[in-house]
């Protein structure tokens, strides 16, 4: 599966992405997957639903490929130095049959640089909460 952050094509954005990006630090991509007991259809609803819920704008939606990025970002109430202003980042790639799916996911969090070296710990926690949620709704234990 392709890195999420890994550079892309869009050489006469990069200048204005890297102004976008100054003051920020991002914490290490974490990759994982996870076997859905559901058809790759099922499990790109459950996905959709699930970074809803966790209130993600979606990036990319390539339902054909089985491809999502999503980025969720801090409210603006959010103070600098609580988990509230770290933003996560997720790519999610799903492959599989009509019988079984399976959810690549590669996660990163984002925050001010002002609090990533205090408060990587509140970030890195945060980023893995936010997973489990949503790996639960895609791929729920079996009962």
């Amino acid at each position: 599966m392709p890195s999420f952050f890994a550079p892309r094509p869009m050489a006469c954005l990069v200048p204005l992405l890297l102004a976008a990006c100054t003051g920020l630090a991002a914490g290490p991509e974490v990759s994982a997957v996870t076997p859905v007991p559901a058809s790759r259809d099922s499990a790109w609803v459950r996905a959709k639903r699930a970074l809803a819920a966790e209130v993600f704008t979606l990036d990319v939606q390539d339902s054909v490929g089985g491809r999502i990025t999503a980025m969720r970002y801090p409210s603006s109430s959010a103070k600098v130095g609580t988990p509230a202003a770290c933003r996560v980042g997720v790519a999610l790639a799903l492959e599989g049959s009509a019988e079984r799916a399976q959810l690549s996911t590669t996660t990163r969090w984002i925050a001010p640089e002002v609090s990533a070296s205090t408060n990587a710990d509140q970030c890195e926690q945060d980023r893995q909460e936010t997973l489990d949620r949503i790996l639960l709704v895609v791929a729920p234990p079996p009962e």
